[in-house]
């Protein structure tokens, strides 16, 4: 493989020339001067976001490389720059030639020279200059049967454009056919074979620049988006590195084989390549000084490898060995992303975070808890400029304000600085994850359609631009946000068409095939079907054990519904004990998981008849929540709250604290909290008109009337009930519309419980036609396993 002279570089020094000659008219010299500067850097002109283009670039013909010089006059009158270029071009017949055209670019290049007699030409400092010395440098290396390899592989390369060059130039096509020039025929008769397969007859004939090229290329990609490389320019690299035996780009071969094989799962693999790697770099690059280097940043990598495979006490202590080396050389951007990674693997596994150096702060002169460690980090990243290090820190700190303190505002807060700082100094890769952030600081605050416009915005605003991960991590909660509303096969179609996005990397396909799972074990449980059920929950439980906290906690929950729906009480008590127990005893603990496990022990307990224990619990929860703005957690324990008030006969308590919540309550947009709020004010309202209204009166008929429209309401989620909900339905109509209760959900038991209510209330009034129609549903809902929702 050449080191660097490729037929396209040949073709870039003629235009050189011919623009150093002034033969370009002068409006275009200009766009030509451009041309050739973004041609002198292999990726020049790449807008360096997909990989594809890329190697379509490197691996162009001539044709279509050459090309966009049609638009562009010469100085000759009816001919532009690519037809002049042509000429010059077709000249060139023989390997003679070729030596001339050398001989003359390093006679334009001139030396230093005197004052008194200026030379004209290029100086040698100039990037033009440079690449022309560069050429003809590698060109006197090239022995002579390489020399001969490169004339062929340009005969080849310039083939394409026989045809255009003989139709303009006739005369000179004639005479060199008659004089039988060798060029000319040989490159004739493989027009139509590069026509056919013209990425075969490109792609054998690429400089070790290219390839190393392509290689950096590749690796900052795969760094950057956490993906994989597809498979066409996988076979391209493979093809273009088969007889490539430079010791630099085979070390970069293994550092991008580690990539592939840490991405596919392949453990061991990465490690052995990681090894590799490094010992090639060494091998490359000798000397002490540099093997320092290399090691403090081979254990960076190391660590993060085990980090990623839940090997956490090996991540730590590879992590401690990297920052004692880069303490020692001294090298300050190694040093904080290092201690960034440890206050990560801390916070990760608590547990397991022991460390010679204690807190991070610790080793800055500091003592102190997290906040102490993460104001550490801003200060380093602010005094060395690294923007990117103190926006990932803002972050940090919001998840740390999210998760122990409860604080959402001062979150958003720090949020919003990390997001000025990624549009200030162009930190794409960090705009998405900083989208995500902000949806759930929303979410917590209870602006559900906030939110889902902010996961929307990940694919919408970034596209291709955002890791993989962070395309991946929007999509399941918008997928998994649309399941919980009823809209199941919506999301699957969703989470089906991202799977082939992530295909090849282990992680992602995982979180996708756990909330796939998560969709489907849903639905199963809306429809009471719990061998199903029993099924999917079988293949999520080996996903607890791939370190995703969101994804575990997800399906911790579903595990204590599919309790529930079993009613094995006592089993789901000890479950959310534990739980809640193991929450307890973390510092980096999330306060909303131990809320929530509250609220469902006080469920549990209003589900059993020991409503007195469940008051307390529901109470306590929804007075911190309220503290800690979890708007999600508030309603859904002012829910819980209001079935036990009806089950301790308080039912003008649980009516006012209902009606209160019910308006944020459509704005969290859970149809099932929605549903279950509705029916239980039915039930207040029974009870306000059983035990407070005189029996036959019109105030009793009232209340019922009313009760029936809310359990009504609960099953099919008609609009328009109450003047209080008939404002926020009238501003939110288009919104409401997208929520189901349950016959969107398909829920089978409310719906059930809702037909036998309407059938008790329709009954009570003497209406035996309704009776009959509801006990016809509900008998027609129980005869054909819920499918059927009239």
């Amino acid at each position: 493989m050449p080191r660097y002279l490729t037929p396209s570089r040949l073709c870039l020094l003629p235009l050189i020339d011919l623009y150093l000659f002034g033969h370009t008219a002068s409006s275009a010299r200009l766009d030509v001067l451009s041309f050739i500067a973004s041609r002198c850097s292999a990726s020049g002109g790449q807008s360096g976001n997909d990989i594809d283009h890329l190697t379509d670039y490197l691996s162009a013909g001539a044709s279509s490389l050459l090309g966009v010089l049609q638009q562009w006059p010469s100085d000759v009158p009816g001919r532009n720059v690519f037809d002049i270029l042509l000429q010059r071009l077709w000249r060139l017949d023989g390997l003679d030639s070729l030596h001339m055209l050398f001989d003359q670019l390093s006679e334009r290049v001139s030396s230093v020279t005197d004052s008194e007699k200026p030379r004209p030409g290029l100086s040698r400092a100039s990037p033009l200059g440079q690449y022309i010395r560069r050429c003809c440098v590698e060109f006197t290396r090239l022995q002579f049967a390489d020399s001969q390899a490169l004339w062929a592989a340009f005969v080849t390369y310039r083939a394409p454009t026989y045809e255009t060059w003989a139709h303009r130039n006739p005369a000179d096509a004639a005479a060199r056919l008659v004089e039988g020039d060798g060029s000319v025929t040989d490159g004739a008769s493989v027009i139509h074979s590069v026509a056919v397969q013209p990425d075969d007859a490109m792609n054998t004939y690429m400089s070790t620049d290219d390839t190393d090229t392509l290689l950096t290329f590749s690796i900052h990609q795969l760094q950057k988006m956490g993906t994989r490389l597809p498979d066409s320019v996988k076979g391209k690299l493979q093809l273009w590195m088969k007889d490539q035996s430079d010791s630099g780009v085979q070390s970069l071969q293994h550092f991008l084989a580690f990539f592939e094989h840490w991405k596919a799962g392949q453990y061991t693999m990465a490690l052995e390549s990681l090894h590799r790697y490094f010992d090639y770099s060494l091998v490359t690059k000798s000397g002490s000084d540099n093997m320092r280097v290399y090691y403090q940043y081979a254990l960076l990598h190391l660590s993060v490898l085990h980090a990623d495979f839940d090997c956490w006490d090996e991540s730590v202590e590879a992590m401690d060995e990297c920052i004692a080396t880069a303490r020692e050389n001294q090298d300050t951007a190694c040093l904080n992303f290092a201690l960034s990674w440890l206050l990560y693997l801390r916070q990760a596994k608590p547990a397991n975070h022991a460390s010679p150096f204690g807190t991070v702060s610790g080793l800055g002169g500091a003592a102190g808890g997290e906040q102490d460690e993460v104001a550490f980090l801003k200060v380093k990243a602010k005094e060395t400029k690294h923007w990117s290090l103190l926006s990932s820190t803002l972050l940090d700190e919001s998840k740390l304000d999210m998760y122990t303190s409860g604080m959402t505002p001062r979150a958003l807060e720090h949020i919003a600085q990390s997001a000025h700082l990624n549009v200030q100094h162009d930190l794409r890769t960090l705009m998405p994850i900083a989208d995500l952030f902000e949806g759930a600081s929303l979410d917590r605050l209870g602006q559900a359609h906030i939110a889902t416009r902010l996961y929307e915005d990940v694919e919408a605003t970034y596209g291709k631009q955002a890791p993989i991960s962070d395309q991946v991590r929007a999509a399941c909660r918008l997928a998994y946000g649309a399941a919980q509303n009823g809209q199941c096969a919506a999301s699957l179609r969703v989470l089906d068409a991202l799977a082939s996005k992530a295909k090849g990397v282990l992680k992602l396909e995982q979180r996708i095939t756990g909330y796939t799972l998560l969709t489907q074990l849903s639905q199963s449980l809306h429809r009471d079907d719990i061998h199903a059920a029993d099924y999917y929950f079988a293949q999520l439980r080996p996903l607890r054990t791939f370190g995703d906290p969101e994804l575990d906690f997800e399906i911790s929950q579903m595990e204590i519904e599919l309790l529930l729906k079993r009613q094995e009480l006592e089993r789901a008590l000890r479950i959310v004990n534990a739980h809640s127990r193991r929450l307890k005893g973390l510092a980096s603990a999330d306060v909303a998981h131990r809320l929530h496990y509250l609220v469902l022990k006080a469920k549990i307990f209003a589900t059993s008849g020991q409503a007195i224990k469940g008051f307390s619990i529901a109470l306590r929860t929804a007075s911190t929540a309220a503290r800690v703005f979890l708007m999600p957690t508030l309603l859904e324990a002012l829910s819980v709250l209001a079935a036990i008030l009806n089950d301790l006969s308080e039912f003008g308590a649980a009516r006012d604290v209902l009606e209160a919540a019910l308006p944020l309550i459509y704005e969290l947009r859970q149809s099932k909290l929605i549903a279950q709020a509705f029916v239980t004010l039915g039930e207040a309202y029974v009870g306000i008109a059983g035990h407070a209204c005189v029996q036959g009166s019109s105030e009793q008929t009232r209340h019922m009337r009313l009760a029936g429209a809310h359990i009504e309401r609960g099953r099919e989620g008609q609009l328009g009930l109450s003047p209080v909900l008939d404002v926020i339905v009238l501003r939110e109509r288009r919104a409401l519309t997208d929520l189901a209760v349950y016959a969107s959900l398909e829920d089978r038991a409310g719906m059930l419980q809702c037909l036998l209510m309407r059938s008790q209330l329709a009954r009570w009034r003497g209406d035996e036609s309704s009776v009959a129609h509801a006990d016809a549903l509900y008998v027609g809902l129980l005869a054909d396993g819920g499918g059927s929702f009239g």
